[in-house]
């Protein structure tokens, strides 16, 4: 990544330079099919102190200006954010991540529903993820204190981060393992 977005890569958020990182990753996001065309919602933690987050029911494959809403220390917020944002702020108070996605990333979707843990067979999931149990929605903070993503039942994933870049390959390294574990029960044994 060049420009911009090279440097919210490196850690260093403002709003300016956060909305170029967001369009790449929503893009490749969406493009990956980690998100339905409204679906899921990133946010970073900017230098001010502020949240950066998209707000509700925008199109992370198509992120405009208009699309991010900064959220005081308090959780005020000028717009429309994102439904999520109580989540993402005790993620941030609980932990040293600068981002956060979450999406819903389809075949680990699936798997959530079925089993209480997913245990990666290839690996890359083995060596990034490990064995990761399934959790509900209340345990997503205290998940993410402990690692740097979690598969909530149902509902996606949750992945923190030093960049939206980080965030963004722990959500695919899930979906890849979870795809993998998908094909693995598919085939005739």
């Amino acid at each position: 990544m060049g420009g911009c977005a090279s440097r919210a890569s490196k850690g260093k958020f403002s709003l300016e330079l956060a909305l170029e990182a967001f369009r790449q990753v929503g893009r490749l996001l969406w493009e990956a099919g980690l998100v339905s065309s409204h679906g899921g919602n990133m946010s970073v933690k900017l230098d001010n102190g502020t949240l950066a987050i998209t707000r509700h029911g925008c199109m992370l494959g198509r992120i405009e200006e208009g699309d991010l809403v900064q959220v005081a220390i308090d959780g005020q917020a000028q717009g429309e954010p994102s439904m999520d944002t109580a989540i993402h702020r005790s993620i941030y108070e609980a932990t040293a991540a600068r981002t956060v996605i979450h999406a819903h990333p389809p075949h680990a979707v699936a798997l959530s529903l079925l089993d209480s843990t997913i245990e990666p067979r290839d690996l890359e999931g083995q060596f990034y993820l490990g064995s990761m149990a399934v959790i509900e929605a209340a345990e997503i903070t205290m998940a993410l204190e402990k690692g740097v993503i979690a598969a909530v039942r149902g509902h996606g994933s949750y992945a923190r981060g030093a960049t939206l870049e980080e965030a963004l390959q722990w959500t695919s390294v899930l979906e890849e393992s979870a795809r993998v574990l998908w094909l693995l029960r598919s085939l005739p044994r």
